[in-house]
């Protein structure tokens, strides 16, 4: 086998595969790979000998004993192309000639010459996809040598499931040294873990060599059988047979905690991966968690699809990874913090798919109605707003006292701009929080690439600045007035990002924006050149014109003849200055237009009546069926992928300093005990009872008149119910921010509906399901047929045999009589001649 690459050069992570064995997808063949490179390398000098890769030895210089060991090593092994098979197979005639030509004392001899590191012609041979007849020879003549190992303890079997030689080269070896099967090398590996290599041998050889417990075999990094096979793509067929010699391997794991599913999962561009990754899971859901430590196996997939970017030429390898994706959702993994961050570290192509699955919104709308995540959005909300409220107060009083020449003192007074400092107080702590927390799940990179972090931090550095700068009465009056009005912006922005994460539609228009934003690049680009241009041209045009010659020429006669004229600004001559002239244009773009202004020039009425019909006609209409069709697109076919998106976005930081590592360490290092979970559940679930039998007063209506004491007390009930204890209840909740709210309010208000969607994986399983159905009813219609046909068959013999013994008596009986027949002739016949 050869390799291409060193395993120093590869991620020793499951997560980042690569295509090959030359190319090891994970660590454990990372160092298959390597052992074999140390085994070229030992063998290098005796391997150029016998090959004449090195031009040392001639064949004539060879002698004749060891001409089979050079036969053998210059054999070739065939390929996929037709002339590579023609190649290989004149490639050992000379081994048949030799053998041919030799008695079978010579050919002993020579099959038993071991080269220096204990190599024979067997293993030669084996090396290289022998033909069914050279092993003959030798298995009849030299049978030892097939118990005999090499210096890394190979057996010749070893090298043949390495290259993927033929079934009956296999079965051959196998049964002339049965022990073969369960031999290990000396890394432990067994002959089955080679034939589940780059070049796989059939689900019959992976019997025949598993059928003797090989598949229990780890290798001593504790990689089963069943991992090399997820890590090199084996069929479905032979992950059966895996699976069924040795169940136990579908839990097994390394010593770095992997399952055969992360193995698989770290190739999952490959075409065989989600057959074998359902597979696994259905034989066992339990691998789709995290299992002692070990990595999630979402987490492996994630790191994988992180290389697939080229949509064009990975399409493939993207439709594998997320069939793979879908298998795992569908096994109903932990909603752990690690399971929300992995989902986020998807790409955006795989998060896509990801979010407009029903069993991820299920779990969303689960996390979010909780106690924790639902005070942090109202905490948010109410934070939020009295920051904005208190903001603009003490901005406008600000200003006015920094203007106001009556007043000396210039700051805001501390205990006003309390709010603020709170605030600023708040969302600086959530950020710290959100920070550890990511950082204890070695996820900090998430919070890198999230731009709401940034309009976060932007938020409380601008609040924070603007506050002191109000509390202390520095800097210049007109430079705060401005920065103060732009800063506005941040806080209404900060306020739609809020009302993103909880309303579809708030989620849907500010996807749109970006959205709308990124399709309109080139067409602003376009759009802006042609405005400067025409504003390039019509200043052209009224330069040194009467139009021009009685402009003001400074700003003192352009205030003088404002105050004089008590006119508009814009009833000067815009054109006779580049801004203005660009000024004018983009105003005129927007429906401002005075033709006026052209009617002294034959050529600034002529560009006049071409910028009306090329930019305000064309491109404003191109510029509005654009941003009609890209709203539709995100309205109609990304609505939910935004809305949920954003809400991973929350419920993965939400849960993260909730449920992170952190939480664990710190109640550990202040010697707390970690509450059980049912205990959680328990307080989560606070009220729920008592809501749901308040709500069962206005269901039940079984009475049998208006007058009756029953219907009477529930009528009291229902107004005692509308009146004090719902919106007592309901109050309640919104001043401890939900956290005394019951369940089935939280998810009133902060679920949403789940969206229908309907995979192929999920019609193929669905498919599945049916074709096992039908079959399953095909089996027990089969095994009826079968028994009728059986009772029918067994009284056709009973009767059959009645027959013939009724006919063996008639012939018995025929036979008595002839044989009374010829007694009477040969007394007749006695009686005559006497």
């Amino acid at each position: 086998m050869e390799r291409t690459e060193d395993a120093g050069d590869r991620a020793e992570s499951p997560g980042q595969p690569s295509e090959g064995p030359a190319n090891a997808p994970t660590e454990g063949v990372d160092e298959i790979n390597d052992f074999e490179q140390d085994n070229l390398t030992a063998h290098s000098l005796e391997e150029s000998h016998w090959t004449g890769t090195e031009t040392v030895v001639s064949q004539d210089d060879v002698p004749d004993a060891l001409l089979l060991n050079l036969f053998c090593a210059r054999a070739k092994a065939p390929k996929e192309t037709e002339d590579s098979l023609i190649e290989a197979e004149e490639s050992w005639q000379p081994v048949r000639e030799w053998l041919g030509s030799h008695d079978a004392e010579q050919v002993r001899a020579a099959a038993e010459q071991r080269g220096e590191n204990g190599l024979t012609a067997i293993h030669f041979a084996c090396r290289n996809v022998p033909p069914l007849d050279v092993i003959d020879v030798f298995l009849s003549i030299a049978a030892d040598t097939v118990q005999w190992p090499d210096g890394f303890g190979w057996l010749p079997i070893h090298y043949a499931c390495a290259s993927g030689s033929e079934e009956a080269v296999i079965k051959a070896l196998a049964e002339h040294f049965p022990e073969s099967k369960t031999a290990t090398d000396g890394r432990g590996r067994t002959p089955l873990h080679f034939a589940l290599g780059d070049k796989p041998a059939s689900p019959d050889v992976i019997f025949l060599l598993s059928s003797s417990g090989a598949a229990s075999f780890p290798d001593d990094i504790g990689m089963l059988p069943l991992h090399y096979a997820c890590a090199f793509g084996a069929s479905e067929e032979v992950l059966y047979v895996l699976t069924d010699a040795y169940p136990e391997a579908i839990t097994s794991r390394d010593k770095r905690q992997r399952t055969p599913l992360h193995f698989a999962l770290s190739n999952a561009g490959r075409k065989t991966v989600p057959a074998a990754v359902r597979l696994l899971l259905s034989l066992d859901r339990r691998i789709v968690n995290s299992v002692e430590g070990g990595p999630l196996p979402l987490s492996v997939l994630a790191a994988y699809a992180a290389i697939v970017r080229n949509e064009d030429e990975n399409r493939d390898k993207r439709e594998s990874v997320q069939r793979c994706l879908e298998h795992l959702l569908h096994a109903e993994p932990e909603p752990t913090a690690d399971f929300f961050t992995a989902l986020q570290s998807l790409p955006d192509w795989l998060s896509e798919r990801a979010v407009v699955m029903p069993v991820v919104q299920i779990l969303l709308n689960e996390k979010i109605s909780q106690r924790f995540p639902t005070a942090v959005l109202m905490m948010d909300f109410y934070v939020l707003t009295m920051v904005i409220i208190s903001y603009s107060h003490n901005v406008v009083n600000s200003i006015q006292r920094r203007f106001d020449d009556d007043d000396t003192n210039d700051t805001i007074a501390t205990k006003s701009l309390i709010p603020l400092y709170l605030g600023v107080a708040y969302f600086a702590l959530r950020e710290v929080v959100q920070i550890m927390s990511l950082l204890s799940l070695k996820v900090f990179k998430l919070w890198l690439y999230d731009p709401s972090n940034y309009l976060n931090v932007a938020f409380i550095a601008l609040v924070l600045s603007w506050t002191v700068v109000m509390d202390s009465g520095a800097g210049d009056r007109d430079t705060f007035r401005v920065g103060a009005a732009v800063s506005v912006t941040i806080l209404w922005v900060k306020l739609l990002a809020y009302l993103r994460n909880m309303l579809i539609d708030f989620a849907v228009f500010v996807g749109g924006v970006f959205y709308v934003v990124r399709r309109l690049a080139a067409f602003l680009l376009a759009l802006g050149l042609i405005l400067v241009a025409f504003a390039q041209m019509f200043y052209t045009v009224f330069q040194q014109t009467d139009y021009c010659r009685n402009q003001p020429q400074n700003d003192l006669d352009y205030d003088l003849i404002l105050a004089e004229t008590r006119c508009d600004a814009s009833t000067l001559r815009p054109y006779c200055g580049f801004w203005t002239s660009f000024l004018s244009v983009y105003t005129m773009l927007l429906g401002e237009v005075d033709e006026d202004d052209f009617e002294s020039s034959g050529v600034a009425m002529a560009l006049f009546v071409i910028f009306m019909f090329l930019v305000v006609i064309l491109l404003a209409n191109v510029l509005i069926a654009i941003v009609t069709d890209s709203y539709k697109v995100i309205q109609y076919q990304r609505a939910a992928i935004v809305f949920w998106t954003n809400r991973l976005d929350f419920v993965a930081e939400m849960d993260a300093i909730a449920n992170g590592p952190w939480k664990s360490r710190v109640k550990k290092s202040l010697g707390m005990l970690d509450q059980d979970e049912d205990g959680a559940q328990q307080r989560d679930v606070f009220g729920k009872d008592l809501w749901k039998q308040i709500m069962d007063l206005f269901e039940d209506d079984s009475f049998d008149g208006m007058s009756t004491v029953d219907f009477i007390a529930f009528a009291l009930l229902r107004v005692v119910a509308c009146v004090f204890i719902i919106p007592m209840w309901l109050l309640l909740g919104i001043v401890t921010v939900g956290w005394f709210w019951p369940p089935q309010v939280r998810e009133a208000v902060f679920t949403s509906k789940v969206s229908k969607h309907s995979s192929d994986t999920a019609k193929e399983d669905e498919l599945r399901r049916t074709q096992v159905k039908q079959l399953q009813q095909d089996v027990i219609e089969m095994r009826d047929d079968l028994l009728q046909e059986l009772a029918l068959d067994r009284t056709q013999i009973v009767q059959m045999k009645s027959q013939v013994a009724e006919r063996k008596l008639e012939i018995a009986n025929e036979m008595k009589q002839v044989k009374r027949l010829v007694t009477m002739l040969f007394e007749r016949q006695i009686a005559f001649s006497a």
